[in-house]
């Protein structure tokens, strides 16, 4: 329940935003047509919110179909919408610029009320702990091979449907594979702030796998609002930034709790994921244009 008011006040403020864009005139044109607003403030949060839709509803399923012991998914759930939900509504009124301050728009009640999912049923803090403890279990149980093999899987999703951010999300998964294994052999996670950095990138890393599988399938949900381009170009680009952060941020933590760090950057495969962010601009252009596309000013 608290993951899907996260994704619904998070993306209601967002909405909110990209109609005020269509009308908002500054420098001779809309804001919805300046590149400085939109892939700021309008397209990187969509798209994270789409990617809480996917692992919000992928969870669901799975527990509607009788399964149990889905406590990390669920945390991760939670923690994604949440966190992400608020810095949707946080960047929602500084898209509204001083109108975004005001009771003249809902904005700023909706960052009031989506702070709360940020604190109960499950502090962030205690989300990150509980999303580390449950992978890195399923890390030492695999040795090592959990995320691999999740990786292999999106290989054949990618090779089914190249267009659905599948690699970028393998790259990912990847990368958090030898940062996990790394902080194993240093015996890392004996800092507490490891231990929460790392399930701040399992729960990015895991959700652009759900969000590229979810975009990759012949059927979407019906929740999906956006047409197959759309929704798959999102993909690519949660998917990217995952794989981006996860490489850089994990490469940063190990290099900074290690006393002699080993050869991370070879692990994390840092160029071929610098390589993989080839398009991300034309990608948040077309997102941009269907969020316009979508949300017309009313």
């Amino acid at each position: 329940m608290v993951a899907a008011f996260g994704l619904g006040a998070g993306e209601e403020a967002l909405e909110i935003a990209i109609r005020y864009s269509q009308q908002r005139i500054q420098g001779g044109g809309p804001l919805s047509d300046k590149q400085g607003y939109t892939h700021k403030l309008l397209v990187p949060n969509y798209v994270r919110m789409e990617g809480a839709r996917s692992y919000i509803e992928y969870t669901s399923q799975r527990l509607d179909s009788g399964e149990h012991g889905l406590q990390t998914e669920g945390a991760i759930a939670k923690y994604g919408a949440s966190e992400w939900g608020n810095k949707a509504a946080d960047d929602a009124i500084q898209a509204l610029g001083g109108y975004g301050y005001t009771k003249d728009f809902p904005v700023e009640k909706i960052k009031r009320d989506i702070k709360i999912c940020c604190i109960y049923e499950g502090t962030s803090e205690v989300l990150e702990m509980t999303i580390y403890r449950g992978r890195w279990q399923e890390h030492l149980k695999s040795r090592g091979r959990y995320y691999l093999d999740m990786a292999d899987r999106l290989d054949q999703v990618h090779a089914e449907e190249p267009k659905a951010g599948a690699h970028a999300a393998a790259l990912s998964l990847r990368a958090l594979a030898a940062v996990l294994e790394e902080c194993r052999v240093q015996k890392l996670t004996r800092h507490q702030h490891v231990t929460f950095k790392l399930g701040k990138l399992i729960c990015a890393a895991e959700t652009a796998a759900i969000f590229s599988t979810a975009a990759a399938a012949k059927k979407y949900s019906e929740t999906v609002r956006f047409d197959r381009e759309g929704w798959q170009a999102m993909a690519r680009v949660f998917a990217r930034e995952a794989a981006l952060n996860t490489a850089l941020e994990g490469l940063a933590l190990v290099q900074g709790a290690a006393e002699t760090p080993g050869n991370l950057a070879d692990a994390v495969n840092i160029e071929a994921v610098q390589a993989e962010q080839k398009g991300m601009i034309a990608d948040m252009d077309l997102v941009a244009a269907k969020l316009k596309q979508t949300f017309k000013a009313k």
